[in-house]
């Protein structure tokens, strides 16, 4: 299991280095992907969850569970706009619609066709994969809580947010490359993907 994790949170570093490194991707590009993969793992939370009260057959209000999930997508969201206003920021006088729309019609060299036809079905592929081999075939779904589920997926969204505030006060007071900041959300991402459960 901790190799599949391994590998997993290499992969996820893996791609926005390469990015940065060699394709000249900007912090706002690397999160749009980040935030991809960001709803695509919080709609697993909500497969995982099911599938575990499903499995051990756990009897309580309905409201209980959902209440848990919707507050932890909340919190997503507010990652995502804490993320923008950090952006800003870091970033003076970007233009966010004309970098989504530059995003989505991204087109690397030899593959003729824009990420954002690729870029969505990749991540929910690799997604459905890790659910598939770190937590069906594993059998986690057997023993594991729902509750801690909840919970660990709410600190990893709370370190997010802490993180997001803490670039928007770093920005205010010194003037950072964007790189800097691409390679910290990168290394929090990885230390995340690898050692929260």
């Amino acid at each position: 299991m901790n190799r599949l994790k391994l590998v997993n949170a290499i992969s996820e570093a893996v791609i926005p280095i390469l990015g940065l490194v060699f394709f000249e991707w900007g912090i706002y590009f690397i999160l749009l992907f980040y935030f991809i993969d960001l709803i695509a793992t919080e709609v697993f939370v909500y497969i995982k969850v099911n599938k575990i009260i499903q499995f051990q057959k756990i009897n309580f209000p309905f409201s209980l569970r959902y209440g848990r999930l919707i507050f932890n997508s909340i919190l997503m969201f507010l990652v995502i706009i804490i993320s923008q206003i950090a952006v800003y920021f870091i970033v003076p006088g970007i233009d966010f619609p004309k970098q989504i729309v530059a995003f989505l019609s991204y087109e690397e060299a030899g593959l003729p066709i824009p990420q954002g036809y690729i870029l969505l079905p990749l991540v929910i592929l690799g997604n459905y994969q890790q659910y598939k081999a770190m937590f069906v075939k594993t059998g986690a779904y057997q023993i594991q809580s729902w509750k801690n589920l909840i919970f660990s997926r709410r600190k990893a969204l709370y370190i997010a947010i802490a993180g997001g505030i803490l670039a928007i006060g770093l920005a205010n007071l010194i003037a950072l490359p964007g790189f800097v900041y691409v390679l910290v959300i990168v290394g929090v991402k990885f230390w995340l993907d690898f050692f929260n459960d």
